[in-house]
């Protein structure tokens, strides 16, 4: 019976060890999956997360060499031919060419003395009436002043009296040449015609002659017959130009002989400056030259026209006269100017470009270079000394590259828009 017992104690504990260890296998395994899952999970949020490193680092990539590339180059800038011919761009194929010497000196604006025209009074009379005032821009031809002249109508009645002499004296001869073709009259009495006829003529023509001199034209006088008004004389414009002095009042007693008005066309100027005698070898008339304002950076296209055969004695220099072109007005007489003479050819061969075509940015000189049809680039370059508007191209660019010798402040400007960062040295 003891035995008995002993043997039931004894299975009931090894099944009670079995499902103890059943129930740990369970949990433990149980255990094992959660483990499992949850790393799956930490997993796939380390890849997660690791692409998303990866993306920031290459979205950084890509921000990095974006920044980089606006510090080092900005992008073509792409216009359409309507918007090159808008801004009026240019281009020029660079190339190498001979530098110029040049001989910079100081120097003063004065009237073109050829484009000077004095309107005079070439017979007495008084002022009746005046048709323009003191800086009025003329026309040739234009009507100026009236004079009112006593002596002007003896001059035009006596050319009436000799135009009616002249008229009968001709229709006489007509008439009579008839007459002596059917020997009515004698031939004496015909000679005798055709004398009195060519004095008339003669007489004729001394008062035409008069009457110009006065200062009338050829289809006043004519109109002469029809007129109702005598002794009165319209002073015109000898040439276009602008009205630079009045010196008379109206009703004013006005001598033969004497200056009523001065027009001046000041389409060019004379530009005076003083050389040394070591600046003055190579300089000759013709030699290009340009003249620069003071006060601003525009550029006057000029030539020398006079080169001074003899040495001021105090200064011993030797004065040079250029012509210079004066299209909008903006030179005028007294002003004092810069002026910049060829004068012979140096050896060194450069890259030449008109100033217009090299821009600022920042503490950068750039040009553009048009790489293909419409699309311009931004090229930084080294510069020589600017003479003669052209400046020498020391480094940037090379030859035979094209570049915009107009319009390149328009792009300059399009690319500041544009916001590409300026990076200074």
């Amino acid at each position: 019976m003891k035995k008995t017992i002993i043997t039931i104690l004894t299975l009931m504990l090894l099944a009670n060890t079995s499902a103890f260890a059943a129930e740990d296998n369970h949990q433990h395994e149980q255990g094992h999956d959660d483990m499992a899952i949850h790393g799956m999970d930490m997993d796939m949020n380390m890849a997660d997360t690791d692409e998303h490193d990866d993306h920031d680092k290459h979205e950084g990539h890509n921000n990095v060499g974006g920044d980089a590339h606006g510090e080092e180059e900005a992008a073509p800038i792409k216009l359409s031919p309507a918007q090159i011919k808008q801004a009026g761009i240019q281009t020029l194929r660079a190339k190498l060419q001979t530098e110029k010497r040049v001989v910079t000196a100081p120097g003063s604006v004065s009237l073109n003395g050829y484009l000077v025209a004095e309107v005079t009074a070439l017979v007495d009379g008084v002022v009746e009436k005046r048709f323009v005032r003191l800086g009025d821009n003329v026309k040739r031809g234009q009507r100026l002043l009236t004079l009112n002249s006593s002596a002007l109508a003896q001059a035009q009645a006596k050319y009436l009296r000799a135009e009616g002499v002249y008229r009968t004296a001709k229709l006489d001869v007509q008439r009579l040449q008839g007459l002596v073709e059917e020997k009515i009259i004698s031939q004496a009495r015909f000679q005798q015609a055709q004398s009195t006829f060519q004095g008339a003529k003669a007489n004729l023509a001394a008062a035409q002659a008069s009457l110009s001199s006065y200062g009338m034209r050829n289809r006043d006088i004519d109109n002469l017959m029809t007129s109702k008004q005598y002794g009165k004389l319209v002073l015109r414009a000898p040439s276009s130009g602008t009205v630079t002095s009045d010196d008379f009042r109206l009703g004013q007693h006005i001598a033969a002989g004497s200056r009523l008005m001065q027009v001046v066309d000041e389409s060019s100027v004379w530009v005076k400056v003083k050389l040394s005698q070591s600046q003055i070898a190579g300089i000759h008339a013709g030699e290009h030259a340009v003249v620069t304002t003071k006060n601003s950076k525009t550029t006057y296209p000029a030539k020398v026209i006079n080169v001074y055969h003899q040495l001021d004695t105090t200064t011993r220099t030797v004065g040079v006269r250029l012509e210079v072109k004066n299209p909008k007005d903006t030179l005028h007489p007294g002003m004092f100017v810069t002026a910049e003479i060829e004068s012979g050819r140096g050896d060194a061969q450069v890259l030449l470009l008109p100033e217009e075509a090299v821009q600022r940015q920042g503490s950068e000189l750039i040009v553009f270079i048009e790489e293909e049809t419409g699309h311009f680039e931004r090229r930084e370059v080294e510069v020589g000394k600017t003479r003669m508007g052209l400046v020498p191209i020391l480094k940037g660019i090379q030859e035979g590259e094209s570049v915009v010798i107009k319009g390149a402040f328009v792009l300059a400007s399009e690319l500041a828009k544009s916001g590409f960062a300026v990076h200074n040295h």
